[in-house]
């Protein structure tokens, strides 16, 4: 998408700096204890933990070096997401290189992930994951 008023370099300059000021921000409050970040809309309504319930918590967790922690607050997420990033590197490496199987692979993968999902809410419901 073209900005009239932003060219590509100031664009990419303000996500890169938002980045940052998101990590920074992770690092040093804790969603736990700060009340001013968000709660989860379907937890609150329902009861019900959502499959991304815990992520904010398992961030900070994840900024300061506590692994197990971070696996406590939402485990699919920590595992699932560099997962994602590495597969979805390949796949525009291979549309960059004209394979054709990427079309395929990339409806195989939509698939996959969204009945994972599905999987996870489910058992972090029953099982009180």
């Amino acid at each position: 998408m073209k900005y009239p008023f932003v060219s590509n370099r100031v664009l990419a300059v303000g996500v890169i700096l938002l980045l940052v000021v998101s990590v920074v921000v992770y690092f040093v409050f804790d969603p736990s204890t700060s009340g001013w970040f968000p709660r989860c809309s379907f937890y609150v309504m329902t009861g019900y933990k959502c499959p991304g319930c815990g992520a904010q918590r398992m961030l900070h967790s994840l900024l300061h070096g506590d692994v197990i922690g971070a696996l406590r607050f939402n485990a699919y997420l920590l595992t699932v997401f560099p997962t994602l990033l590495i597969l979805l590197a390949w796949n525009g490496w291979m549309k960059f290189m004209n394979k054709k199987w990427v079309d395929r692979t990339t409806w195989v993968l939509s698939v996959l992930l969204i009945a994972s999902v599905l999987l996870w809410w489910l058992l972090r419901n029953v099982f009180n994951w």
